[in-house]
């Protein structure tokens, strides 16, 4: 069973955002599964050592405005797990205190037969995040810390003069959904540069997938039983991911990363919420998630790679539209210098617009932006649109090619002699 095309399935007649569905989804993958898997990273030669594991808990927050259908996702998916699990992980929702929610975690929990459950595993899901959490200058600071279950080995102790528990091998997933009022009230600028949006999955979205006054009879409905059944299957895993050594996606993998991370040093990409530094772990992450949600067998194949790779890129405009805001000319100066360059250094003066868009994603936070940039350039004869066969390219006329190198050996200005 594919777990998360049975969920989109089932719900694409239902108002919210189809993304929220998908990545709410996900949630429930990484919080059924815990720390009971892993990926190895950075493996050695001739025996079984690595230096650290990878788990694939995710944090996920959906972010759109007041009545944009956040709510039915994050529901559906905690009832999901609730109903697929026993025990752990610790659902933890409604209204608390960082401090609650860690002794909630530390809380060894008994089960019919005598059973006894002292791991610290919980899933926050929150339809509402600022109404979940009473305000604590504290709190995403922990919840940051508590992210990195591979640097979390062993005991993690509170050790507050009035409350003092120890939790044991943490391991949180998050679910939870803000809207940019709150957002902007709510996370504030330690979070954001401290940590905690960097390890955050942020799903934007401004409009509703559909309207339905939900009259008339559907003709699908989540199929709970059968999700349920699927989420138990991945409660029983143990062990390790294969090894992506040797494999034709670990290559694709290492290629891609290196790829990225020159073009973030080689443009003077400035991170200041810390996501495009652990951004590799992240995909790594989503993959082994969306590996899980079709099957059992630990394994992140091709498809399962580019998928990761794909979806996890275009959250990178989504947390810098979040906490940076709307940008003014002056915040995309370095988007058209970018693009200026990209055209003047290539011979021809030409690319095409999926290759431009690739080369330049990191610096614009949606689509509008980066048109908004190319359509300026047009307007002013810089820049020339055509279509050839299915691609869009943009062409620097020969004129414009001459102006500008010889304005950057200081021939002339760009305003004449």
């Amino acid at each position: 069973m594919d777990f998360l095309k049975e969920l989109m399935d089932s719900t694409v007649e239902l108002e919210s955002p189809k993304s929220f569905f998908w990545w709410a989804g996900l949630t429930a993958v990484s919080a059924v599964v815990m720390d009971n898997v892993w990926l190895a990273r950075g493996e050695q030669e001739g025996n079984c050592n690595s230096f650290y594991n990878l788990y694939p808990n995710i944090y996920v927050m959906l972010h759109a405005d007041s009545a944009m259908k956040k709510g039915p996702p994050v529901n559906l998916i905690k009832d999901l797990v609730k109903k697929a699990t026993n025990g752990l992980p610790k659902i933890i929702s409604g209204r608390s205190s960082i401090q609650g929610m860690l002794k909630e975690l530390g809380t060894a929990q008994s089960l019919p037969g005598g059973k006894i459950l002292n791991k610290s595993a919980g899933f926050i899901a929150s339809s509402e995040f600022t109404s979940s959490i009473v305000e604590d200058r504290a709190a995403m600071t922990i919840l940051t810390d508590l992210y990195d279950r591979n640097w979390n080995e062993g005991d993690w102790k509170s050790l507050l003069k009035m409350e003092q528990f120890t939790l044991k091998d943490p391991v949180l997933t998050l679910l939870a959904a803000i809207n940019e009022a709150h957002f902007d009230d709510f996370i504030g600028t330690k979070d954001v540069h401290g940590g905690f949006m960097g390890r955050m999955f942020v799903i934007a979205e401004t409009q509703t997938a559909t309207f339905n006054p939900l009259i008339d009879k559907l003709k699908r409905v989540p199929d709970k039983e059968k999700l349920v059944a699927y989420l138990k299957t991945l409660t029983t895993l143990k062990g390790p991911f294969k090894s992506l050594a040797d494999t034709p996606q670990g290559k694709y993998y290492h290629e891609w990363y290196m790829d990225f991370y020159q073009n973030i040093r080689s443009q003077k990409v400035k991170d200041e919420t810390g996501t495009l530094g652990r951004f590799g772990d992240s995909v790594l992450k989503i993959a082994m998630c969306i590996s899980l949600s079709r099957s059992t067998e630990k394994e992140i194949d091709m498809t399962t790679m580019i998928e990761a790779i794909a979806v996890s890129e275009k959250l990178i405009g989504n947390v810098r539209k979040t906490t940076l805001g709307k940008k003014g000319k002056a915040e995309n100066l370095y988007l058209k210098t970018l693009i200026m360059q990209e055209l003047l250094t290539r011979e021809p003066h030409i690319i095409t617009r999926e290759n431009l868009m690739k080369k330049t994603f990191m610096h614009y936070s949606n689509v509008d932006e980066f048109n908004e940039v190319i359509g300026v350039f047009t307007e002013v004869g810089m820049l020339e649109v055509e279509t050839r066969g299915v691609q869009v390219v943009y062409i620097m006329p020969d004129k414009q090619v001459k102006l500008l190198n010889d304005h950057i050996a200081g021939k002339k200005t760009m305003g004449g002699e």
